[in-house]
């Protein structure tokens, strides 16, 4: 599987629709490219709470998931990405961009270039949550994610005509009401297919802190998850467990029929997760792949 990242600096094409720049995995473009030191072990903790529960080994040549961080600066200033993207058969253009004035990027802490060999330590979701807390208007829902120390609060975004807003920051997920675009989403529990997506990592202001966060993001590890791991998500008055079926890294093209993960035909209630993945192409700013994971609802 390549390995990906990019903190903001990129146009990432939304995974089921076509088009150019963003989803939750670069709503805006940033200015900073994460590299990372390659490493075969991770500790793995609860990202609320910030408790070491495990460690989670990879592939030594995965090197974008390790604990240190290596910024190469390409640009001075954070641009917002604005997507525009045709559902295959859908018959219109559904466009991606920051919600309000919340979320417009920010400019990079520093107008100095640093040197591609130095060593920044990242900031982390736990760390964050912990000091500044979880966005206003999160509590829509709540998912999590055991097996990765995922715990994280979701907001509901209503897509009206075509912009599709983005999650506040690094550590909460959106549940996206897709009702006015027939056959495609839902919501937890009601048979058809919830769709959540979150940043994979961030290099921005971040508004409701009024603070900068470089790291990895809420759904940083989502393609390491395997058949049979549990996604949790409570919602409603009830606690909803959803079995993982599969993980895809799909190619971002025009070609690819997305129209397949985002439907709301499904034979069981399901829920489908999605973030960026794959290289990321410093000259286009633009990640290769989409990362999506399905699950299943379980008795």
């Amino acid at each position: 599987m390549p390995g990906r990242r990019q903190p903001r600096s990129a146009s990432c094409r939304m995974p089921g629709w076509t088009g150019s720049p963003a989803g939750p995995c670069a709503y805006h473009a940033h200015p900073d490219h994460i590299r990372f030191t390659p490493s075969n072990a991770e500790p793995l903790y609860d990202q609320r709470g910030g408790e070491e529960v495990g460690q989670r080994v990879f592939d030594s040549t995965d090197s974008r998931r390790v604990p240190l961080m290596v910024f190469s600066l390409i640009g001075a200033v954070a641009l917002a990405a604005v997507v525009v993207i045709v559902i295959l058969g859908g018959g219109g253009d559904l466009g991606f961009r920051g919600n309000n004035n919340d979320t417009v990027a920010g400019q990079t802490a520093s107008g100095l270039v640093p040197d591609a060999t130095e060593v920044i330590p990242q900031d982390s979701v736990a760390d964050f949550t912990r000091d500044y807390g979880e966005p206003p208007g999160t509590d829509y829902a709540r998912l999590r994610i055991p097996v990765l120390g995922v715990d994280a609060p979701v907001g509901l975004w209503t897509v009206d005509g075509s912009i599709m807003p983005e999650p506040y920051g690094p550590v909460d997920v959106a549940l996206y009401d897709l009702a006015t675009w027939p056959g495609l989403g839902g919501m937890p529990g009601q048979g058809s297919n919830a769709i959540f997506g979150a940043h994979v990592d961030m290099n921005r202001d971040i508004a409701y802190a009024g603070t900068h966060y470089r790291g990895p993001a809420v759904f940083w590890a989502i393609d390491q998850l395997g058949a049979g791991d549990i996604v949790e998500v409570d919602f409603a008055g009830e606690t909803l467990r959803y079995g993982v079926v599969w993980t895809e890294e799909v190619e971002a093209s025009d070609a690819t029929d997305w129209r397949q993960y985002w439907t709301s035909s499904v034979p069981v209630d399901s829920i489908t997760l999605f973030t960026c993945g794959g290289e990321f192409d410093f000259e286009s700013h633009a990640y290769s792949h989409r990362v999506v994971v399905r699950a299943e609802r379980l008795p």
